[in-house]
């Protein structure tokens, strides 16, 4: 039962960052989504709140969610240079992964209080 649970937040994450990734390229003039003002001024924060929702309502180990959120957007093929773009994801992933556990913290001491 608890691998449907976590299924849900995970395909939810990995549809988010696909579909954020393309909303960009359509906004923005670049192939590549990060290299457009639009993914720092759009992408970035709608994936941020994405994760911090995400952490809020499955607070159990949120990292796995912002693994998906970064799945989704690196979707389209191996990238020529693999290392260095593996460490793009890890720098880029910061932000999601701070959101995701404040969005937990926030979730349990919220109801927390309401017992």
């Amino acid at each position: 039962m608890q691998l449907r649970l976590d299924l849900v937040p995970a395909v939810l994450a990995f549809l988010v960052g696909a579909a954020d990734w393309e909303l960009v390229r359509w906004l923005g003039t670049r192939r590549e989504a990060w290299d457009d003002p639009v993914y720092w001024q759009l992408g970035l924060p709608l994936l941020v709140l994405t994760a911090f929702v995400l952490g809020l309502v499955w607070r159990e180990r949120p990292w796995r969610w912002v693994v998906w959120l970064m799945v989704g957007l690196g979707q389209y093929g191996i990238p020529n240079l693999l290392p260095l773009g593996l460490v793009a994801f890890a720098l880029l992933g910061i932000p999601y992964l701070v959101a995701a556990y404040a969005g937990r913290w926030l979730g349990e001491t919220t109801f927390a209080r309401q017992r």
